[in-house]
């Protein structure tokens, strides 16, 4: 396109995929739970969780979103500190959170291997009151280890000068 703000090396980014694995453990849902103070003993109790429904501990609800993005040191991170997942070579330099859909199809229990496939699934502009803003659209997939469905993620980022 004549006069298009996206550079084509960001235009050929939409479409790929990175797929990484992440073993849960009963210490990471205990710690994501104590994060956002869900106190149901289901999260922490083994004993009592084995008498639920679950019959097991279970993460919360958007558990999966703390294992979205890849944990790496911040020397590794892009200059405007946003995740290696949302890097594009846009000219911009700050990131912020802009929508999120998400949806779940079951909880994540302590032991699944949680396999997560990012993918750029579009990249558009849009002006803003201070300049022109970049939409960063990423699609985030949550499967276990027999492939099924765990939770899924669309989210738009705004990135600007």
């Amino acid at each position: 396109m004549m006069n298009d703000p996206i550079p084509e090396s960001a235009r050929a980014m939409i479409g790929k995929k990175k797929t990484r694995h992440c073993e849960v453990t009963r210490r990471d849902i205990r710690r994501f739970a104590q994060a956002i103070g869900a106190m149901d003993r289901v999260h922490y109790d083994e004993q009592y969780a084995r008498t639920t429904r679950h019959g097991c501990i279970v993460a919360p609800p958007l558990f999966c979103q703390s294992l979205t993005y890849e944990d790496v040191p911040p020397s590794q991170l892009p200059a405007d500190g946003s995740p290696l997942e949302l890097f594009v070579p846009i000219p911009a330099q700050r990131a912020v959170g802009g929508s999120s859909e998400y949806t779940i199809h079951r909880l994540v229990r302590a032991g699944d291997v949680i396999t997560v496939t990012s993918q750029l699934k579009d990249l558009y502009t849009r002006q803003g009151k201070t300049g022109l803003l970049y939409m960063v659209v990423v699609e985030t997939v949550f499967e276990d280890a027999d492939g099924a469905p765990v939770a899924a993620e669309t989210a738009t980022y705004i990135k600007r000068v």
